[in-house]
Protein backbone atom coordinates (compact mmCIF):
# COMPACT_ATOMS: atom_id res chain seq x y z
CA UNK A 1 0.00 0.00 0.00
CA UNK A 2 1.59 2.89 -1.29
CA UNK A 3 0.85 6.85 0.27
CA UNK A 4 -1.20 8.06 -2.42
CA UNK A 5 -3.31 5.07 -1.79
CA UNK A 6 -3.63 5.93 2.08
CA UNK A 7 -4.43 9.48 1.43
CA UNK A 8 -6.98 8.41 -1.75
CA UNK A 9 -8.40 5.89 1.11
CA UNK A 10 -8.12 8.64 4.03
CA UNK A 11 -11.85 10.27 3.14
CA UNK A 12 -13.66 6.56 2.92
CA UNK A 13 -12.07 6.05 6.34
CA UNK A 14 -9.08 4.00 6.82
CA UNK A 15 -8.36 1.96 9.99
CA UNK A 16 -5.10 4.69 11.46
CA UNK A 17 -4.86 2.52 14.09
CA UNK A 18 -3.10 -0.01 11.94
CA UNK A 19 -1.59 2.91 10.09
CA UNK A 20 0.05 4.21 12.94
CA UNK A 21 1.20 0.39 13.90
CA UNK A 22 2.81 0.08 10.18
CA UNK A 23 4.14 3.33 10.70
CA UNK A 24 5.69 2.48 14.22
CA UNK A 25 7.30 -0.80 12.83
CA UNK A 26 8.73 1.07 10.06
CA UNK A 27 10.15 3.77 12.56
CA UNK A 28 11.42 0.80 14.80
CA UNK A 29 12.66 -0.98 11.93
CA UNK A 30 14.93 1.88 10.70
CA UNK A 31 15.79 2.36 14.10
CA UNK A 32 17.62 -0.99 14.77
CA UNK A 33 19.26 -0.67 11.22
CA UNK A 34 20.75 2.77 11.99
CA UNK A 35 22.13 0.96 15.77
CA UNK A 36 23.22 -2.03 13.48
CA UNK A 37 24.88 0.56 10.86
CA UNK A 38 26.60 2.61 13.73
CA UNK A 39 27.82 -0.68 15.89
CA UNK A 40 29.17 -2.10 12.86
CA UNK A 41 31.05 1.48 11.72
CA UNK A 42 32.44 2.25 14.85
CA UNK A 43 33.02 -1.55 16.21
CA UNK A 44 34.34 -3.14 13.41
CA UNK A 45 34.72 -7.12 13.70
CA UNK A 46 35.69 -7.95 17.62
Amino acid sequence: MTLSTLAAEGASGVDWSEVHAVRLLGVALAFLILIWAIRRMFGGKK
